[in-house]
């Protein structure tokens, strides 16, 4: 808010006008006022003049509140629009607030109008600094979600480097062996293929990270089988799925998706990092809500020092863009609990 407040005061009659000037002024409310009393000037003054505040009577010959109320929606502006007339019915000032206007004040009561203009200035600004603070937001977890997916690609191009590189390279030395050793050609063709059925597992459970499932072919419930049982760890883990009443045909596909990439992402800390033998996936649907609940009876870890990881702060990023609440437990020797809830 300024210090001099631009006013666009809609008013035929001098008297009024003047009324309100000098009500400001014994406010000590600083105010640089234009007053116009058609609807050409009026409509000029909302471009050139570029108010901080609109003022309006409601009845002007040929124009009127309603009409001057349309003409400033249709700029926009994120400023005040107050009602200054004489008596209007309750019905009449319902509807106009309704309609989009700040507020309004009886001509008779003028000593109310610059507390009106304040306190509708400093409404406006709270909802602009919320506003802002929304998309501040947004932009954290739209960088939160490509921090993890850039994390998620440099992944994937080690494993393409390191592993699948390795088992293919394997593979053809096997063949050159087998051109080059007649006898054991077969030894070493059967070896050779060996390794190439070996890299075709390992593209396929990459592929299952890098490309999101179709949900409307397999479904939901059929994508996160087949992500559990694809995902072998070194040592034996057993994996336990429970789904109560999920309906696929009333959760659209983001946030399915969403769902899935949860999973995918603490099945991953869960392998890498919890050293259980065992994990419960849970997947529920209520009147009210869809909870996911994915725990482990792992080693755990301190919740006040590590939850600051990329993948959890993914985690509750996918859950904010739903509208959903992350909780977790966790102790050193106590496993982990995740649970998601998602408003229905």
């Amino acid at each position: 808010m300024t210090n001099q407040i631009k006013i666009l005061h809609l008013e035929d009659e001098e008297t009024d006008a003047d009324l309100v000037r000098l009500t400001l002024n014994r406010a000590n409310l600083s105010a640089e006022i234009m007053v116009v009393d058609n609807k050409q000037t009026y409509m000029d003054a909302l471009h050139d003049f570029t108010p901080d505040v609109i003022l309006s009577d409601h009845s002007l010959p040929s124009f009127n509140s309603e009409e001057a109320l349309n003409l400033f929606l249709q700029t926009g502006r994120p400023i005040p629009f107050i009602l200054v007339t004489a008596n209007i019915s309750e019905e009449y000032a319902v509807s106009i607030l309704k309609a989009g206007a700040h507020d309004y004040i009886l001509k008779d009561s003028l000593q109310q109008l610059p507390s009106a203009i304040i306190g509708s200035l400093k409404k406006i600004e709270s909802a602009l600094n919320l506003e802002k603070e929304k998309e501040l937001k947004v932009k954290e977890k739209t960088g939160a979600v490509i921090t993890a997916q850039e994390k998620e690609r440099s992944k994937m191009g080690n494993e393409l480097l390191e592993n699948i590189n390795q088992i293919l390279a394997a593979s053809n030395l096997y063949i050159d062996c087998a051109i080059s050793d007649e006898a054991k050609r077969m030894d070493f063709m059967l070896s050779s293929k060996k390794y190439i059925l070996m890299a075709i597992d390992e593209i396929k459970k990459i592929s299952q990270v890098i490309m999101p499932p179709t949900m409307g072919v397999i479904g939901l419930l059929d994508s996160l089988n087949n992500l559990i049982d694809h995902h072998h760890p070194k040592r034996q883990m057993n994996f336990i799925t429970e789904w109560n009443g999920f309906n696929e045909y009333t959760t659209n596909d983001n946030l399915k998706l969403s769902i899935y990439r949860i999973v995918q992402e603490q099945l991953n800390n869960i392998l890498l990092h919890s050293n259980a033998e065992n994990a419960w996936f849970s997947l529920k649907q209520t009147d009210e809500f869809i909870e996911l609940l994915i725990k482990d009876d792992g080693v755990g870890f301190n919740l006040s020092e590590d939850v600051n990881g990329v993948g959890l702060q993914n985690i509750n990023t996918r859950a904010e863009m739903h509208d959903g609440v992350m909780h977790l437990e966790s102790a050193p020797g106590k496993g982990c609990t995740l649970s998601v809830q998602f408003p229905l």
